[in-house]
């Protein structure tokens, strides 16, 4: 029947539906504005969990805590954290915010037998291609990883790729089984943020630590230099200008000899013209000299060819 040939009192009221449709538009606007909310609340959450990350320092306790910081700051039931290495998917930290034993030993189950990356797992294609993804257990089969929905219950979940120069060095998985909520984009979203996030904080980790090591061994070859240096200082400081029947000795002069041992303290051309009140030319003279006499190519290597003709070695 048309609404034309309704009748009159049946027909609907405008203004009943202008109020229907204007309470639509309001629920409309107040679900955007949540699913707004929720959104930007869920990425700022994820974030300020990667900031604390970056304050731990070492690569290994960012590993070690990243888990329960993603599980503690988002919606997700369990988080679980591998590294990827050889071909295989190694099972690193895991937190669970209901069961935390159960967590614990399904972890060890899981690090007793690594899992391979290998077609046609839905891992390796994170994997390789460094994106999210959102995987429904019973429609992908045996694309998602056997061994981790049969050890965790998973009926879905959520990977993300934790990538460093461009290399995958490890996989974020996420699920919400435990409550019944089903993941939506947001959840792929934040996953894919937070491992974005805990990539470049643990690449940062690691470069400190290489630069602090480096550091360490350069420091550790400035001390040993010093010390070798004021040894050979200390073996110099005796010497007198007078020769002492070695054949070295004999090749130089008196001056050399003076020259050589001021060398033996550290001292510049000018210092040495200074202390022996003459031009800083006619030291580069004796030095040039020295060197010649010795067969040293350097300054270092003349005080060093000279301790040993004085302490007696060949």
């Amino acid at each position: 029947m048309a609404l034309a040939d309704t009748p009159r009192d049946q027909q609907p009221d405008a203004h009943a539906l202008e109020r229907v449709l204007i309470e639509l538009l309001a629920l409309e606007r107040e679900i955007v504005e949540l699913n707004y909310v929720r959104r930007s609340d869920s990425l700022e959450r994820a974030r300020e969990a990667v900031q604390r990350l970056a304050a731990v320092g070492s690569p290994e306790g960012i590993l070690a805590r990243a888990a329960e910081e993603l599980g503690s700051s988002s919606q997700f039931d369990r988080v679980l954290i591998s590294e990827v290495g050889d071909g295989v998917l190694r099972p690193r930290a895991i937190w669970s915010g209901d069961d935390p034993v159960g967590a614990g030993r399904a972890l060890q189950e899981l690090r007793g037998r690594p899992i391979a990356l290998e077609y046609p797992l839905i891992e390796d294609e994170v994997a390789a291609r460094q994106r999210v993804s959102l995987v429904d257990v019973r429609r992908s089969r045996s694309r998602a990883a056997p061994r981790l929905a049969e050890v965790l219950g998973w009926s879905a979940y959520a990977v993300a790729p934790l990538a460093v120069h461009g290399t995958t060095m490890g996989l974020v998985h996420a699920d919400t089984t435990a409550g019944g909520r089903p993941l939506d984009d947001l959840d792929a979203e934040v996953a894919a943020s937070f491992a974005e996030g805990l990539s470049g904080v643990f690449e940062r980790a690691v470069l400190r630590e290489t630069l602090g090591l480096h550091r360490r061994e350069l420091q550790s070859a400035v001390q040993w230099m010093s010390g070798r240096l004021g040894q050979l200082a200390a073996e110099a400081s005796d010497w007198t200008p007078e020769s002492s029947g070695s054949p070295l000795t004999d090749a130089l002069t008196p001056r050399e000899l003076e020259v050589l041992r001021l060398l033996a303290r550290g001292l510049t051309n000018q210092a040495i013209a200074d202390e022996l009140v003459v031009r800083e030319g006619t030291v580069k003279y004796h030095v040039k000299n020295i060197l010649r006499k010795l067969g040293a190519t350097s300054r270092a290597d003349a005080v060093s060819r000279y301790a040993r003709a004085r302490s007696g070695e060949t």
